[in-house]
């Protein structure tokens, strides 16, 4: 059960009568805080960022492609988003299987992390692949980024709706989920920071190893390295 009410209390001595709380007859400065109004904002909030960037990508997605057609043909355009799609799928497959090996001998959260280095360090060979058979340009570059994008946002729907889920399930699981809510109540949220950077980041790529194909020897351990130190922003904040 979700309590409807959870009080944060101050240290600070106890004040007049007249000042005594409304719900628990105390006068020591604290807080009232509406769980399940804190759940339902959360719930709702994740809803509506995955619509956003769905829409924002699919919007991206076809501006590029017809932006690309027309400046490099309707072929590399097809090629690129094909390749992209394709190389996003194997990626992502390639990261559940480091995932699931890994959680089986230690922490899920070391397994989760194995999997995005993992996943890091395989996205540059992706724009390699698109760079190399569709051909160097801009144009190409520009689909594998905003293709990117669409897909990240996708998986991205697909994980707000399991949170949405869980923070309504009973059982430990869910009690975690709630109380990780309650305490990111009003924090910043990068994840769409984080999910625009990554098609930036794919395109750059891309448009750089169009130009310079050996560029992925350097690309492929950097990737990794700044999801990781990422990772150790993300601990060390308070």
């Amino acid at each position: 059960m979700i309590a409807s009410e959870m009080s944060t209390h101050a240290t600070a001595g106890p004040g007049p009568a007249a000042d005594a709380c409304h719900h628990c007859d105390t006068s020591v400065p604290h807080e009232h805080l509406d769980v399940p109004a804190v759940i339902d904002g959360a719930r709702r909030a994740g809803r509506r960022r995955a619509v956003t960037m769905v829409a924002v990508a699919a919007t991206l997605t076809v501006a590029a492609v017809v932006l690309a057609a027309l400046a490099a043909g309707p072929g590399r355009a097809a090629g690129a988003l094909g390749l992209t799609l394709a190389g996003y799928v194997a990626v992502a497959s390639v990261g559940v299987v480091v995932a699931g090996s890994a959680g089986r001998r230690t922490s899920g959260s070391v397994a989760v992390l194995g999997a995005f280095l993992t996943t890091a360090a395989l996205t540059p060979l992706v724009a390699l692949a698109v760079a190399v058979v569709t051909g160097p340009g801009w144009a190409v570059a520009l689909v594998a980024a905003a293709t990117w994008l669409l897909v990240t946002a996708v998986a991205e729907a697909g994980r707000a709706r399991s949170w949405n889920r869980l923070l309504l399930t009973a059982g430990d699981a869910g009690e975690r989920a709630r109380a990780r809510a309650v305490a990111d109540r009003g924090a910043p949220d990068p994840t769409s920071a984080r999910w625009a950077a990554q098609g930036v980041l794919v395109g750059a790529a891309t448009w750089l190893l169009g130009a310079v194909a050996p560029a992925v020897v350097v690309l492929v351990p950097l990737a990794p390295a700044v999801v990781a130190l990422g990772a150790r922003r993300s601990l060390e904040r308070p």
